[in-house]
C-alpha cells in the first residue's frame, strides 16, 4: 500500500483541483460536476483497498517440486525419420492407399539393403510369401480409404525382414 500511496494522494488532489475549477468556471455543471467527484473518489478509494489487500496476501515462493522440474534436464525430441516412420506405419495401417504410397517404399528400401548386403537380388525367390506385397509393379489400391495392412502382418514381415542377412 506505502507504494500506492503517495499515487493515490496525487490523483485525489488533482481530481479534486479539477472539481473545484469545473465547479467555480461552470456554476450550471455543479450537480454534474460533484457526481463525476464522488465517482473518482470512490474509484480511488477502491484502487487503494484493492492495493492494500494485495500487499497483505504473503507471496508465494516457488515449490520444492517446481524448482526440481525447473532443473531437470530437458526432454530429448526423438528423430524428426523415426517420428516420420511411425506415422507412416500408422497410415498404412489404417487405409490402404497409405500403405501403398507411404509404407511400402520404405518396406522394399529395407528389403534391397538387406538383401544386397547378403548378395541376393530383390525377387519373388528371395522374398518369399511377401513378393506379392512388396514387387515394386504392386498396382495402387482401387480403393484408398481400404484397410491397410493389419499390425500382426506387419509384425511377420518386419521379423522376415529382419532375418535377411
Amino acid at each position: 500500500m506505502r507504494r500506492h500511496l503517495f499515487d493515490l494522494i496525487v490523483l485525489f488532489v488533482i481530481g479534486s483541483l479539477v472539481a473545484v475549477y469545473v465547479a467555480l468556471a461552470q456554476p450550471s455543471l455543479r450537480n454534474v460536476t460533484l457526481h463525476v467527484y464522488v465517482f473518482v473518489v470512490g474509484g480511488l478509494v477502491m484502487l487503494g483497498l484493492v492495493a492494500a489487500a494485495g500487499d497483505a496476501v504473503p507471496r508465494r515462493h516457488r515449490s520444492e517440486l517446481d524448482r526440481a522440474l525447473a532443473d531437470a534436464e530437458p526432454k530429448e525430441t526423438p528423430l524428426p525419420e523415426l517420428e516420420r516412420l511411425v506415422r507412416d506405419v500408422t497410415l498404412g495401417t489404417a487405409a490402404a492407399f497409405d500403405l501403398h504410397a507411404r509404407l511400402l517404399p520404405q518396406l522394399r528400401e529395407i528389403a534391397h539393403a538387406r538383401l544386397e548386403r547378403s548378395g541376393h537380388t530383390f525377387g519373388p525367390d528371395t522374398l518369399g510369401p511377401w513378393w506379392d506385397l512388396l514387387r515394386p509393379d504392386r498396382p495402387a489400391p482401387a480403393e484408398r480409404f481400404a484397410r491397410g495392412i493389419s499390425p500382426v502382418e506387419l509384425s511377420a514381415l518386419v521379423a522376415y525382414l529382419e532375418k535377411m542377412s
